[in-house]
């Protein structure tokens, strides 16, 4: 150990460190489905509703005193999906959770909210793009169908960019087959700059109370559709090209058979064991409320 005539901090092993208590986490956690989508509740693993329709418009002229006439009757279809079950396990060792710590008091906690963001981003990826499955008890676990799935009215048009007068064609699609507008759009961050490129005197804010809509977001104003709102969306994405999904939202719920709920597991050892569980699928009350499109660009 060097003597000196002067107290420097080089070699002073009594400093305390500068830790300062914040901790940043940046990953994205954008869930607009889960978050903004209405809820239903589920009785069964396999979730159903029903749908019907009316026969086509005829020209409807009697003769007077004339019998009556009977037209064809159709019967109500199920629209059914399965709900999956989504886990997200947590393990703090007894010492953890015993250590002075900064930016958090107890790593449990941190860990059982970090678990429920990482649950949310998980169903958030399956609305949007799972792919229906029955599952088995042994070797496959049941998967819901997300709206890209989901929906009937699709259009694949990979080797021409959007423009304005092809998101119209599909809102007035959507529109044709049910006499519906569609009011939320979903596209990839590049999608949805290029249909706010549309918007030069687009409506800036919206009035509903919808949770998501913190900050400023475009409001489309069609024909065919009137304050539709613009959504980039982190999995809307296909590998054959750039989709775009627009949907009435109404016509689309979270049915929970389980709702999210924290539990501590059976103490096997020096630490503190737990998970997040949900339950939940796609409720989708009728496949021709809204469109699925995949462009080029």
């Amino acid at each position: 150990m060097a003597n000196l005539n002067i107290a420097v901090t080089y070699d002073d092993a009594s400093m305390r460190e500068d830790l300062l208590s914040i901790l940043q986490n940046i990953s994205p956690t954008e869930t607009q489905l889960v978050s903004g989508l209405g809820t239903s509740t589920a009785s069964n693993i396999y979730h159903s509703t029903l749908v019907d329709s009316l026969a086509a418009v005829k020209v409807n002229a009697q003769i007077e005193g004339a019998a009556a006439t009977f037209h064809e009757l159709t019967n109500p279809e199920r629209v059914s999906n399965f709900c999956q079950i989504f886990k997200q396990g947590f393990k703090v060792s007894g010492t953890e959770r015993a250590v002075n710590t900064a930016a958090f008091n107890d790593r449990y906690q941190y860990e059982a909210t970090k678990a429920l963001k990482l649950i949310k981003n998980d169903m958030e990826y399956a609305l949007m793009r799972g792919s229906l499955a029955t599952g088995n008890g042994s070797a496959g676990a049941r998967q819901l169908a997300g709206l890209k799935n989901s929906l009937s009215l699709v259009t694949s048009q990979s080797t021409v960019s959007l423009s304005e007068k092809i998101l119209n064609d599909l809102f007035q699609l959507v529109w044709d087959n049910t006499g519906i507008q569609v009011n939320a759009v979903y596209g990839s961050m590049y999608m949805k700059r290029k249909i706010s490129g549309f918007t030069s005197g687009a409506t800036k804010y919206f009035t509903q109370d919808d949770r998501r809509l913190i900050n400023a977001i475009d409001v489309y104003q069609a024909d065919a559709a009137s304050m539709v709102k613009l959504f980039p969306h982190r999995y809307v994405n296909g590998a054959a090209g750039h989709d775009i999904v627009g949907i009435n939202e109404d016509f689309f719920k979270v049915a929970y058979l389980r709702k999210p709920s924290v539990e501590e597991l059976a103490k096997v050892g020096d630490s503190t064991d737990g998970q997040i569980v949900v339950e939940a699928t796609l409720e989708t009350q009728h496949y021709n409320a809204g469109f699925k499109s995949t462009m080029h660009s």
